[in-house]
């Protein structure tokens, strides 16, 4: 029955097709939707002999997501593995591989009636594309491997608001870290979920074949992730103990090389706090490379994160020296470049000297209001706020928003 069904689907050709059959009460639904996207759910095991991936590096990978239904060969009963595989095409894959569904409004302007407007859609909804400056999606244009490693750490809630000090050192040498991609493709090579022939060389804008697609999804897949609260830290012993709901506690032994972030702050785990929401990333097989933690919003966040937008010119300990109002300890090196930007927003040499000697009264009213006014549309916070952090009144701008605002304060003008 299935061999004769084959057979029928490879005479009708790829236009799109819908058949129900019952056969032993089981209910099978066949469509293609788009190019090379056959999906046969209770008949699946025929598609898992497709002829051409025999000896496909990529076999192991392209079997078991056929099974699932997540991705099918072609009516001819080929997969092509080294074929291309369009925008549309890997958005369909990703939305059934990891079950995102729609709930929102039609992102984009050019796929409003097509086929895979409902998968785009979801991916859209849950941040995993963005699309393009001029408002559309491209369903039909190859993606490349730059765009679908992107995708990939998205849905896994990687790379994006995780500030480190300092950039990686790059694994490929194409993409260095001001490349656009640069973070994504890192993090997923620390995960394990590239095409090994990669090797130094990753080519980014190479279109991506439907047998890297199938390697990288399935490996994606084959991810552990630990989500929960953090019990306990035991920082001589580098572990972790999340609490995960309606399940046992688990102790998670971190590796010297597992990257820990606490509200999305390059930290340490011994900076992680009991309570703290915590997220943590493995590969598949069992080493933790992500741990990334939320909770309530310390010191130590703070001066972390100023000491990153600085780019490690400051470190935390100055950062916190800073915000306490003791300049002494940084302010010889500080002192030029913070003279220049005072100038650059409107003061006079005489006024910025001034303010940099901490003798606010040096400045005119009408200076106060200069500077009060650049420094707020510059962090976009009230005159009124901005007067007070320059004042170093912390009674008026005691709140973590407002003290915030002073350290980016010192970053904006820093100007680094």
């Amino acid at each position: 029955m299935v061999k004769a069904f084959g057979r029928l689907l490879s005479f009708l050709g790829p236009a799109t097709l819908t058949i129900f059959i019952v056969t032993a009460g089981i209910t099978a639904g066949i469509s293609t939707e788009g190019p090379g996207l056959l999906h046969v759910n209770s008949i699946a095991a025929a598609q898992t002999h497709l002829k051409d991936i025999e000896y496909s590096w990529a076999r192991d990978a392209i079997e078991p997501l056929v099974e699932e239904g997540i991705i099918s060969g072609y009516p001819d009963g080929t997969f092509k593995p080294e074929a291309t595989i369009t925008r549309a095409e890997f958005a369909k894959i990703v939305a059934r591989a990891f079950a995102i569904r729609s709930g929102g409004q039609q992102a984009f302007k050019d796929v409003k009636d097509g086929w895979a407007k409902a998968y785009i859609t979801a991916l859209a909804d849950h941040g995993i594309v963005s699309g393009y400056p001029d408002g559309t999606f491209r369903p039909k244009k190859n993606i490349t491997r730059a765009e679908m490693v992107t995708m990939l750490m998205r849905v896994i809630k990687l790379a994006d608001k995780m500030d480190r000090p300092t950039p990686w050192e790059p694994s490929f040498t194409d993409v260095q870290p001001g490349y656009w991609a640069f973070r994504y493709i890192e993090t997923a090579n620390r995960l394990g979920i590239l095409p090994v022939h990669y090797g130094v060389v990753f080519e980014p804008n190479v279109d991506t074949t439907r047998a890297e697609t199938a390697w990288m999804v399935k490996s994606l897949i084959d991810l552990k992730t630990i989500e929960g609260k953090v019990a306990s830290v035991d920082a001589q012993q580098n572990t972790i103990t999340v609490q995960k709901a309606n399940e046992m506690d688990e102790i998670v032994a971190l590796d010297p090389g597992t990257e820990v972030y606490r509200n999305s702050v390059y930290t340490e785990a011994g900076k992680l706090l009991r309570g703290d929401d915590v997220y943590i990333v493995c590969t598949s097989y069992g080493e933790p490379k992500f741990v990334k933690a939320k909770g309530i919003v310390t010191k130590d966040d703070i001066a972390a994160k100023v000491s990153i937008l600085t780019k490690g010119t400051l470190t935390p300990a100055q950062v916190e020296a800073l915000a306490e109002g003791r300049w002494g300890s940084v302010k010889k090196d500080l002192t030029p470049a913070l003279r220049d930007r005072l100038v650059g927003y409107g003061l006079t040499p005489e006024e910025a000297d001034g303010l940099l000697a901490q003798d606010w009264t040096k400045l005119t009213d009408l200076a106060k209001q200069r500077l009060a006014r650049a420094v707020s549309e510059e962090l976009g916070i009230s005159a009124e706020l901005a007067t007070a952090l320059l004042n170093q009144d912390w009674q008026q701008a005691k709140t973590y928003g407002q003290i915030e605002a002073a350290q980016y304060l010192l970053a904006k003008l820093m100007n680094m």
